[in-house]
């Protein structure tokens, strides 16, 4: 793939744009992987990819996947976080058809097996501050999300660089949708 990777089409996110993510509440909005998700740069030491969406339900889906029945105490457990880009940002965009002529298909983002994936992620480092990708859970497929590539351990002006957020609890009108569009279930918590 990375002979590739000078081919793999570009984006531009505008300093305004949102991106969403449903996380533990006891971990940070911009917690990263390093070594179990699609887009982990797991051959380059130190770093790891943070999971967003463009939008609030694909931040459901990308946390949620397949599990389609939720206890209610998982929900109470987690929380919506928004970023909000402070400038624009240079994305390696695999959801356009261009990045076929770079070896791009429909295995290397819904696939099983994630080693071709994570083997771009380490070409990319340096390059792009993110891959845009569509989430293999929409089978529509239009939900887009994004694995922003950081350090595993930043510094305090590492940290600084990353786009603000604003979290909350998960707004029922996102569950109401997540339940209507996809058929999750929450589960009420049996009494104590």
């Amino acid at each position: 793939m990375s002979a590739g990777s000078a081919r793999l089409p570009r984006r531009t996110l505008r300093a305004g744009s949102r991106l969403y993510r449903i996380h533990r509440a006891v971990n940070d909005a911009w917690f990263l992987s390093s070594g179990s998700g699609r887009f982990d740069p797991v051959g380059v030491a130190g770093r790891g990819a943070s999971y967003w969406a463009e939008g609030a339900l694909g931040a459901w889906v990308e946390t949620f996947r397949t599990r389609m029945l939720l206890p209610e105490r998982e929900l109470d457990e987690r929380r919506l976080s928004v970023a909000t880009l402070q400038e624009d940002v240079i994305v390696c965009d695999l959801t356009v058809r261009r990045a076929l002529a770079a070896g791009v298909t429909v295995a290397l983002t819904a696939g099983g097996d994630y080693s071709a994936a994570q083997a771009l992620a380490d070409g990319l480092q340096g390059e792009y501050q993110a891959v845009r990708r569509r989430l293999r859970h929409d089978l529509r497929p239009r939900i887009i999300g994004i694995a922003w590539f950081g350090d595993v351990e930043p510094d305090a002006s590492t940290r600084a660089a990353l786009p603000p957020t604003d979290t909350s609890e998960i707004p029922e009108d996102l569950v109401s949708d997540a339940c209507r569009l996809f058929g999750y279930e929450v589960l009420p918590d049996p009494p104590s």
